[in-house]
């Protein structure tokens, strides 16, 4: 992840602000209200993909290995070689052009062209703002192609778990969990019950190890909230609009920054399953000329 070119988004009425990346339109830093909850991850680590949009698909795809609508075998490049997949899209470490820019909002777009392994041409932009001492973040992809185009969307943005006072509490408002195998690739799906992985009622985070993706969330009027709590019940939300259906959690052994390692977590919205182009599950289809779009969102609560 290059740190050159970095844009900071300020709201100085709330004590907030934002570090982000044109690489992956990456979140890499963020203040609340004088809490760090995001912080930078060292350079050179490019295996974190520490706060990067993942798309045109958002997971892996097994082998790296699809059939299109026509009946067509693609490949994408394999990038994570141990496990043989193609992982996390096309524009992690890509630079996204700055559309927009304000002192405390700024949209991103990039152009995706179509491939061998993707034949479709995309229109992805991706917003960050401040207001009201909250992040919002937000994408719209429009799909330039004369094709239906596949799509799926993520992001990967990973939260200090050390800028509480105390330990904090874990809490995914998830029924299911995916069953995975030993490359990482959904086999089924259980109840979070059966799979000693509910986290509905939170447990504490210093009991949880993870690498999951949890889906059929508690949409309370549209939107699905995950939790780190403090003991007064207080502490930070994601939440994220119903286009995402499923939020990935992994737990690090430790997150590197640029002072040292620390802990953390990766709380990710993202819309599809792992291997979404070959299970099609909760797979975005976008038709010719078709814009879906989609926000989420972190605050702090007392």
């Amino acid at each position: 992840m290059t740190l050159t070119n970095l844009i900071t988004l300020t709201e100085s009425s709330t004590g907030s602000s934002a570090v982000v990346s044109p690489v992956g339109a990456s979140l890499m830093e963020l203040t609340l209200s004088g809490n760090k909850v995001i912080e930078q991850a060292a350079a050179g680590r490019p295996e974190l993909y520490a706060g990067v949009v993942m798309a045109p698909w958002s997971g892996r795809i097994a082998s790296g290995k699809w059939i299109d609508e026509s009946g067509t075998e693609r490949t994408l490049s394999i990038n994570e070689p141990a496990r043989n997949n193609a992982l996390h899209g096309l524009v992690y470490n890509k630079s996204f052009e700055v559309k927009k820019s304000a002192a405390s909002s700024v949209e991103l777009v990039i152009d995706i062209a179509p491939t061998d392994g993707y034949p479709h041409a995309l229109r992805l932009a991706v917003s960050y703002e401040l207001e009201d001492g909250q992040l919002y973040a937000s994408f719209a992809v429009k799909n330039l192609s004369d094709t239906r185009a596949p799509f799926s969307i993520g992001f990967h943005p990973y939260f200090s778990t050390t800028w509480a006072d105390a330990p904090l509490r874990l809490q995914v408002s998830a029924e299911s969990v995916l069953e995975l195998n030993e490359n990482m690739i959904a086999t089924g799906k259980a109840k979070v019950s059966d799979a000693d992985k509910d986290l509905r009622a939170s447990k504490a985070l210093t009991e949880v190890k993870l690498d999951d993706d949890f889906t059929d969330l508690d949409f309370v009027h549209g939107i699905a909230t995950t939790k780190l709590l403090t003991a007064s019940g207080g502490g930070l939300e994601v939440w994220q609009e119903d286009v995402f259906k499923h939020t990935v959690i992994y737990t690090p052994d430790e997150f590197p920054t640029a002072s040292g390692s620390t802990a953390a977590i990766a709380i990710e919205p993202s819309s599809s399953e792992v291997n979404e182009f070959n299970t099609k599950q909760d797979l975005l289809v976008l038709s010719p000329g078709e814009t879906r779009s989609g926000s989420w969102g972190i605050r702090l609560v007392n």
